[in-house]
């Protein structure tokens, strides 16, 4: 099939968050690694070393918060599929993560079930 061995990084502080969406990634085939950072510096780290297809971040993280991190994503990793999942999911952080380039926006509380539909949608414009 089209098992193109996409990896995913999952950028949260909360381990139960990190946990829960890595049980529901696992289950898709089109997953080859599932990579996780609790940080700003972590996950800048962790995408510069793993050059992940996607990456889902948190807007709440420890250091420099996730809108940094989705900035500094679009300007050096531009072909990064960025989905925001977090529970500030006010119009002006939705409009704020629009703004800055993040492809998706999602509730992290009740929308988790949509992350896999994401990335099924997103498998053929990741071409690394």
């Amino acid at each position: 099939m089209m098992n193109a061995g996409y990896k995913i990084l999952v950028v949260d502080d909360a381990a139960l968050v990190v946990d829960r969406l890595f049980d529901i990634l696992n289950e898709m085939e089109v997953v080859n690694e599932l990579i996780s950072a609790h940080s700003y510096q972590d996950a800048v780290e962790k995408i510069q070393q793993k050059n992940p297809h996607f990456v889902l971040l948190d807007i709440q993280l420890r250091g420099k918060n996730g809108i940094e991190l989705l900035s500094f994503i679009k300007q050096q990793y531009p072909e990064i599929i960025t989905i925001m999942h977090t529970n500030l999911v006010s119009d002006y952080y939705k409009d704020l993560c629009n703004e800055m380039g993040a492809n998706y926006f999602i509730d992290k509380s009740t929308e988790f079930e949509k992350v896999p539909e994401i990335i099924k949608a997103n498998l053929f414009a990741t071409n690394k």
